[in-house]
Protein backbone atom coordinates (compact mmCIF):
# COMPACT_ATOMS: atom_id res chain seq x y z
CA UNK A 1 0.00 0.00 0.00
CA UNK A 2 1.85 3.06 -1.07
CA UNK A 3 1.43 6.35 1.18
CA UNK A 4 -1.14 8.33 -0.59
CA UNK A 5 -4.16 9.19 1.25
CA UNK A 6 -2.50 7.57 4.16
CA UNK A 7 -4.55 10.01 6.81
CA UNK A 8 -7.72 9.07 5.46
CA UNK A 9 -7.25 5.75 5.09
CA UNK A 10 -6.49 5.90 8.61
CA UNK A 11 -9.55 8.03 10.19
CA UNK A 12 -12.15 5.94 7.24
CA UNK A 13 -10.77 3.10 8.82
CA UNK A 14 -11.87 4.23 11.82
CA UNK A 15 -14.99 5.59 11.19
CA UNK A 16 -16.08 2.12 9.80
CA UNK A 17 -15.11 0.11 12.71
CA UNK A 18 -17.46 2.97 14.91
CA UNK A 19 -20.30 1.90 12.68
CA UNK A 20 -19.48 -1.80 13.20
CA UNK A 21 -18.04 -2.44 16.58
CA UNK A 22 -21.45 -0.96 18.29
CA UNK A 23 -24.66 -2.60 19.38
CA UNK A 24 -26.05 1.45 19.62
CA UNK A 25 -28.52 2.60 16.55
CA UNK A 26 -26.92 3.05 13.26
CA UNK A 27 -27.68 6.96 13.66
CA UNK A 28 -25.49 6.86 17.07
CA UNK A 29 -22.69 5.37 15.24
CA UNK A 30 -22.80 7.54 12.35
CA UNK A 31 -22.47 10.31 14.70
CA UNK A 32 -19.60 8.60 16.26
CA UNK A 33 -17.97 7.55 12.93
CA UNK A 34 -18.07 11.56 11.45
CA UNK A 35 -15.99 12.30 14.47
CA UNK A 36 -13.12 10.28 12.21
CA UNK A 37 -14.20 11.85 9.05
CA UNK A 38 -14.13 15.66 10.04
CA UNK A 39 -10.29 14.76 10.24
CA UNK A 40 -10.12 14.43 6.76
CA UNK A 41 -9.81 17.32 4.79
CA UNK A 42 -11.00 17.64 0.82
CA UNK A 43 -7.66 18.96 0.07
CA UNK A 44 -6.09 15.19 0.42
CA UNK A 45 -7.77 14.57 -2.36
CA UNK A 46 -6.24 17.27 -4.57
CA UNK A 47 -4.95 15.35 -8.03
CA UNK A 48 -7.69 13.35 -8.20
CA UNK A 49 -11.15 15.06 -9.09
CA UNK A 50 -13.38 11.83 -9.14
CA UNK A 51 -12.48 11.38 -5.28
CA UNK A 52 -12.81 14.72 -4.72
CA UNK A 53 -16.05 14.63 -5.70
CA UNK A 54 -16.94 11.86 -3.72
CA UNK A 55 -15.98 13.60 -0.91
CA UNK A 56 -17.45 16.00 -1.02
CA UNK A 57 -20.81 14.38 -1.53
CA UNK A 58 -20.52 12.70 1.20
CA UNK A 59 -20.02 15.88 3.05
CA UNK A 60 -22.83 17.36 1.94
CA UNK A 61 -24.67 14.11 2.80
CA UNK A 62 -23.78 14.69 6.60
CA UNK A 63 -24.34 18.57 6.06
CA UNK A 64 -20.93 19.17 7.07
CA UNK A 65 -20.67 22.90 5.67
CA UNK A 66 -21.92 25.08 8.57
CA UNK A 67 -19.35 26.50 11.52
CA UNK A 68 -20.08 24.00 14.29
CA UNK A 69 -19.92 20.72 12.26
CA UNK A 70 -20.33 18.20 15.01
CA UNK A 71 -23.11 19.73 16.78
CA UNK A 72 -24.72 19.37 12.41
CA UNK A 73 -23.86 16.21 12.33
CA UNK A 74 -25.63 14.80 15.37
CA UNK A 75 -28.41 16.81 14.81
CA UNK A 76 -28.76 15.60 11.04
CA UNK A 77 -27.77 12.25 12.17
CA UNK A 78 -30.52 11.66 14.72
CA UNK A 79 -33.05 13.12 12.24
CA UNK A 80 -32.60 10.23 9.65
CA UNK A 81 -34.22 7.17 8.94
CA UNK A 82 -32.52 4.01 9.42
CA UNK A 83 -32.02 3.35 5.62
CA UNK A 84 -30.60 6.92 5.20
CA UNK A 85 -28.33 6.04 7.83
CA UNK A 86 -27.36 3.01 6.56
CA UNK A 87 -26.96 4.14 2.97
CA UNK A 88 -24.23 7.11 4.32
CA UNK A 89 -22.95 3.84 6.21
CA UNK A 90 -22.65 2.48 2.83
CA UNK A 91 -21.02 5.51 1.34
CA UNK A 92 -18.45 5.50 4.03
CA UNK A 93 -17.12 1.98 3.33
CA UNK A 94 -17.55 2.31 -0.25
CA UNK A 95 -15.41 5.54 -0.05
CA UNK A 96 -12.80 3.51 1.97
CA UNK A 97 -12.44 0.83 -0.60
CA UNK A 98 -11.15 3.31 -3.13
CA UNK A 99 -8.82 4.82 -1.22
CA UNK A 100 -6.80 1.99 -0.47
Amino acid sequence: MDDKYTNAREHFFAAIRALAASTDSIQARLVEANGNILNVTIDEFNGDSELKIKFAKLLDLLAIDHDDLEKVVVQNASYMTDFEAMKIADLICDFYYEIT
